[in-house]
């Protein structure tokens, strides 16, 4: 599906900044296309998130007064679950070396991303490697204890 938002585009400092109006998060770039780049990067992955919690993106405003002296940028992308890279829970498991319901609670925990589709649930892979390149040790973590 396709989304478009108003974005603003300032020269900042060092860069160029680029945020939306009635989205969070804003980006920069070295030069204009890059900062118009990284805003689509960030729309599409803002898109994303809020369809794996289950909700819709606000809907667009337009007409916005610029808030740091930019100007209006349309940013439009095509976005969807359909091409994010994913597992099931249990494959997730599997590779992660838990249980199912440790997948679950690791979700629900925001360890993991993921959404669920009917009854299925998926974990996205971009989180099962980060999940990978960086392990925690098992169990509970200790207590510093006073002397």
């Amino acid at each position: 599906m396709q989304y478009t938002y108003e974005f603003e585009l300032w020269c900042g400092e060092a860069s160029w900044c680029i945020a939306p109006f009635n989205l969070p998060g804003a980006t920069q770039g070295d030069d204009v296309e890059d900062a118009c780049e990284s805003a689509a990067d960030l729309l599409r992955e803002t898109v994303r998130d809020y369809l794996m919690r289950g909700q819709q993106p606000p809907a667009a405003r337009f007409g916005n007064e610029p808030e740091h002296g930019g100007v209006r940028v349309i940013v439009s992308v095509d976005a969807s679950l359909a091409d994010v890279e994913r597992v099931t829970a249990s494959q997730a498991a599997d590779i992660l070396g838990v249980s199912r319901p440790r997948i679950t609670a690791m979700l629900s925990s925001g360890l993991l991303d993921g959404w669920k589709e009917g009854r299925n649930t998926y974990v996205t892979l971009a989180s099962v490697k980060a999940r990978l390149a960086h392990p925690q040790p098992a169990g509970r973590p200790r207590g510093t204890t006073q002397a």
